[in-house]
């Protein structure tokens, strides 16, 4: 049977606009898994033809080669990921001395973990008070505006490659807005703190004006604020799927770990007692010993033998944002839609690869993932087979940190979001403006703290 040609769905990533996702609608009989075509969902693909022809162009190359060239479409051969190519040898290779055999050139994900043995997490705008304004010199100033209500401004002054910069950042209910700009720009006297903010408020509208909210704890209660969405403990799924089970409740009645999966999970984590264990626990149970493990790993949660829907084992699998899927067999596909929930946003495939038998194990992954998420990194097309080790189990972890975090912008959790950002917000102005009321917040300085800052080079001419 015949497949038709596989399409791509353009997703414009904030941060790399050129990569494709792959959808579920058209079954691509070249990937790593059997994926049964899942409307609401993409898939990441590793076999994905990339071109660079400058930054921010995006290609769609579901169409025949031939029709690509005529587009004037190139491709850049080192980019062109295949899963053979991570594989230098094979099982006969023993026999054959170690500098006849094939040596392959490092994948970018190998390069980059001998440079840093890490990989980088999605940055997003929660962490950029913490990361630009607390702790250093800045200022903080509110209003409740007639049309966005609750609004907070953050500034500092910054010198980058010897220009002078004001950096703010402003948070209203339903957005927010962080940015450099240039002091030269600024149309009020660059000496006087509460001229530029005033300035700066008139720029956006802003009435009433601004006001400073200087209070001592304001710093803490920003990044609060920012805490509230930015989880450093995440509770995350791990399903077991054994040959022939695509339903939830085949699924959730493994109770026995493979070699295979035990070996996985001795690679992903480590088993504690839950019993009395005093650090973060994923909403599990540390006082009636039921499970053991700190991931919510499918054949290790409570179970009921006389439940068929296995709620024990849902309720904590289906609340999670991010789970992995670990295929025992090769020939079993996999629906994201079989597990059931609301909040369920991404899915991690992985199973060992079945062309090598020789250690170390080799793990093939992809990653299939609702429409309203976008792509994350690190990205498969960089790598999609790897050997078991640290290298696979930092890309794997730090996958799972970026899925969850990408989930969040999704309908479901920003609407969530919003209404929490919105309470908080309102409940700090609210709190500044009492202050302000009574005189506890000091009247500012006319030139306030500020350093000074020389004209614009470009100005003097």
């Amino acid at each position: 049977m015949k497949h038709k040609p596989i399409k791509h769905k353009r997703t414009l990533n904030p941060f790399l606009s050129y990569l494709f996702s792959r959808t579920l609608d058209e079954f691509c009989e070249d990937y790593p898994h059997n994926l049964i075509p899942t409307p609401g969902y993409w898939i990441e693909c590793s076999r994905q033809k990339i071109a660079f022809p400058n930054q921010h162009t995006i290609w769609d190359d579901s169409e025949s080669e031939h029709e690509d060239a005529a587009r004037g479409i190139t491709v850049e051969p080192q980019l062109e990921r295949n899963c053979s190519d991570l594989y230098e040898d094979d099982e006969d290779s023993d026999n054959v001395p170690s500098s006849q055999r094939f040596r392959r050139k490092k994948t970018a994900i190998e390069e980059q973990w001998e440079q840093q043995q890490g990989f980088e997490l999605t940055s997003v705008e929660q962490e950029t008070y913490e990361k630009y304004f607390y702790g250093t010199e800045h200022w903080n100033y509110f209003t409740n505006d007639e049309d966005l209500g609750p609004v907070i401004l953050s500034i500092k002054q910054e010198t980058i490659n010897g220009r002078d910069q004001f950096r703010i950042l402003v948070r209203a209910i339903s957005y927010t807005v962080h940015g450099l700009i240039p002091a030269s720009c600024v149309f009020a006297d660059r000496y006087n703190r509460e001229e530029v903010v005033r300035s700066l408020g008139k720029e956006v509208n802003l009435n009433p004006p601004l006001t400073l909210g200087q209070l001592p704890d304001t710093p803490e209660e920003l990044l609060k604020l920012d805490q509230v969405f930015i989880k450093s403990e995440l509770k995350v799924g791990v399903i077991y799927v054994k040959e022939g089970q695509y339903t939830e409740e085949q699924i959730l009645d493994n109770n026995e770990n493979s070699p295979l999966f035990e070996e996985f999970l001795q690679l992903l984590g480590d088993k504690v007692r839950l019993r009395g264990f005093d650090k973060y626990k994923g909403g599990l149970d540390t006082v009636h010993d039921l499970t053991e493990i700190m991931f919510h790993v499918s054949t290790q949660l409570p179970y009921e033998k006389h439940d068929p829907q296995k709620l024990q084992r849902k309720r904590h699998i289906g609340n999670d944002i991010v789970c992995v899927v670990f295929l025992e067999a090769d020939n079993t596909a996999f629906s994201p839609a079989c597990i059931k929930s609301h909040f369920l946003h991404t899915f991690i495939l992985v199973r060992v690869s079945a062309r090598i038998k020789r250690k170390p194990t080799r793990y093939e992954v992809s990653v299939v993932t609702r429409d309203e998420v976008g792509a994350y990194k690190p990205y498969l097309w960089e790598q999609s087979v790897f050997e078991k080790g640290p290298m696979f189990r930092e890309w794997l972890l730090t996958k799972i940190v970026n899925g969850e975090r990408a989930s969040y912008s999704a309908p479901k959790f920003a609407r969530m979001q919003e209404r929490t950002r919105s309470q908080m917000l309102e409940d700090i102005v609210a709190n500044l403006a009492n202050h302000a009321e009574t005189g506890q917040i000091p009247k500012p300085y006319r030139r306030g703290s500020w350093r000074p800052i020389g004209e614009d080079p470009c100005m003097l001419r």
